[in-house]
């Protein structure tokens, strides 16, 4: 196929020129009315802003130039079949375990896996089986899962249905997926990936290859994070085999809205023909920036940037993402993310207690790229050696005992407790900082002295905690029986 062409793009052109007078919704009939938000961004957004108007097409039965873009972009992906999602990869995981698992079936998934896969869990009564990934002390955050490991979980749980993998992490560890995958078909095992900060995966030889590529079953991919089209568009992408496409399909229209947006669909085929025909430019020269970038902020006092040589031994890396150790400065990293915006006008893409992390994107450009080396060269002059080294806590992936199933617990009823006294407890909600949206401790688990301290660490020095209740101190927990306190 012809990766040059548009075909959602191209009939929006057409319908726009048509002059239609238009007796459909959406209601701002294409912009009559000059509102504040059109003064923002301009009519044009508005003439595109339809809803499958004669000439164009419909998602739940496309046969015209949605089914050709879709087709596109599998192609592109390198995976059997493609569909857009407009409701973020969040949407995505839930399609992909609302596909696969259902209620009391067993599922294999890393600990720090994002929180939609909760969601998604809590909606299918799905039974998780957690499990513990590498950890990489020097910069206290935690990696991938090793083939050993998932060899090891699936020999313990050999009824276990499906396998869940992030590719990357939220800092850009790469498994072996490829070993993985194999391992895990050869058991029977579905593979599901969140691949939500790898979407520019396998356009460039300089990155790795995508989760598709490598014969994954069921991936979604956050276009709109590195891969150039709007905010909340995604791919779900899925691979012929131990999946039918038919059982997929059903539950993309039953997620998914029936009234699809064509400015993010569009946006997502714009970033398909950027990254099929202008990919492998754009991410050679930025990789090879990157590298340079990662090399001379290790040279300044107080930074070590994480890179191969620095990360877990059985882990390779998307150059892409640029985490930077900040102790030896004596900040930690909420403070290097208010100074970076305050001070210097860079908006980073999340801080860790010993890192901070900026994402590189098929928007960036060298200049960009050294912008970054500017700012923490300055950062550095300016504080090192002025504080004392902060201490690196020793990392863990705390696996609490699953006293419930997530929708067991969701589902249960609930009271509000000051956290303190909650020890013991059953959570019934989710507390997570966000960004990466790692849960500190999901529905079901048990309520450790460990999951207490970090929630009160996490408040005390961020301001993104996110969690159902809403007083600060108090957590919601299952009510249980006397009997099973």
């Amino acid at each position: 196929m012809d990766q040059n062409a548009t075909p959602i793009i191209d009939a929006l052109k057409k319908f726009r020129d048509k002059g239609i007078t238009s007796y459909d919704v959406p209601g701002h009939k294409r912009g009559r009315r000059v509102c504040d938000f059109q003064k923002l961004v301009g009519k044009e957004v508005y003439l595109m802003d339809v809803n499958s108007p004669v000439g164009l097409d419909t998602f739940a039965h496309p046969v015209g130039v949605i089914k050709e873009s879709l087709e596109l972009a599998a192609e592109a992906y390198k995976s059997d079949n493609a569909f857009y999602i407009v409701n973020g990869s969040s949407s995505g995981v839930h399609i992909m375990i609302m596909t696969v698992c259902y209620d009391g079936e067993k599922i294999l998934i890393p600990r720090n896996a994002h929180k939609s896969v909760t969601n998604a869990l809590i909606l299918s009564g799905a039974v998780p089986v957690f499990m513990e990934p590498e950890i990489n002390q020097g910069f206290g955050i935690a990696s991938g899962i090793t083939l050993e490991t998932i060899k090891s979980y699936v020999e313990d749980n050999p009824d276990a249905k499906a396998l869940f993998l992030v590719y990357p992490t939220y800092y850009g560890a790469c498994s072996d997926l490829e070993a993985i995958i194999q391992f895990a078909h050869s058991k029977g095992i579905v593979v599901m990936v969140d691949q939500a900060h790898g979407a520019h995966f396998s356009f460039s030889t300089s990155l790795p290859k995508s989760a598709a590529e490598l014969g994954a079953d069921l991936v979604v991919a956050s276009t709109h994070k590195t891969g150039g089209s709007l905010t909340q568009s995604a791919m779900l992408l899925h691979n012929e085999g131990l999946v039918k496409y038919h059982s997929v399909k059903k539950r993309v229209l039953m997620f998914h809205t029936t009234s699809p947006s064509y400015l993010l669909m569009a946006s997502l085929e714009s970033a398909r023909k950027m990254l099929a025909i202008e990919g492998e430019s754009i991410f050679s020269e930025l990789v090879a920036e990157c590298k340079k970038l990662k090399k001379e902020l290790n040279n300044l006092p107080g930074l070590m940037v994480l890179d191969d040589s620095s990360g877990v031994k059985t882990m390779t890396y998307d150059p892409t993402k640029i985490v930077i150790n900040i102790t030896k400065l004596g900040l930690d990293g909420f403070d290097v993310y208010d100074i970076m915006f305050e001070k210097y006008g860079i908006q980073l893409e999340l801080a860790e207690p010993t890192i901070v992390l900026a994402v590189i994107g098929v928007g960036d450009d060298k200049e960009t790229v050294w912008k970054l080396y500017d700012a923490f060269a300055d950062l550095a002059a300016t504080y090192y050696g002025k504080y004392e080294m902060l201490d690196i806590p020793e990392e863990t992936v705390h696996v609490p005992p699953q006293i419930m199933s997530p929708r067991q617990a969701f589902y249960a009823d609930k009271k509000s407790m000051k956290l303190e006294e909650a020890i013991g407890e059953v959570a019934a909600e989710a507390v997570m900082i966000y960004p990466p949206g790692i849960p500190i401790c999901i529905p079901g688990e048990l309520i450790t002295p460990e999951t207490v301290e970090e929630i009160i660490y996490c408040r005390e020095n961020s301001d993104c905690v996110q969690k159902d209740s809403r007083e600060g101190d108090r957590i919601l927990v299952v009510v249980r029986e006397e009997s099973e306190e």
